[in-house]
């Protein structure tokens, strides 16, 4: 088996900027409106761009935590669908990758 721990430190150093990201995606969401309507609407159209920014980015971290998990327990590199091999590079390229060239591009 495969030595993952340069991967999983690449793993958690992402996890940690992303949840840099979400706290303060979620700290400007959380800011009181301006009073101005015409800010407030600007404000508006901001706040759905970041709601769209954190649902990305937790979704990314879900990813992220997945990939360590498989690490921790020893699946890392097994495709979850056919349970056949994941190359390394694609790995490397794609850390939170779950499948396979073959799967993934299946659909």
């Amino acid at each position: 088996m495969a030595s993952y721990e340069a991967l999983r430190a690449e793993l958690l150093s992402r996890l940690e900027t992303l949840s840099r990201r979400a706290d303060n995606i979620e700290a400007d969401l959380r800011k009181p409106g301006d009073r101005d309507w015409v800010e407030r609407a600007n404000e508006i159209e901001n706040d759905e761009v970041l709601d769209s920014l954190d649902e990305v980015t937790l979704a990314e971290m879900a990813e992220v935590r997945h990939a360590v998990q498989r690490i921790d327990n020893g699946t890392y590199g097994r495709c979850e669908h056919c349970g056949g091999d994941i190359s390394y590079a694609r790995l490397e390229a794609l850390p939170g990758a779950a499948r396979c060239v073959r799967c993934a591009s299946a659909g």
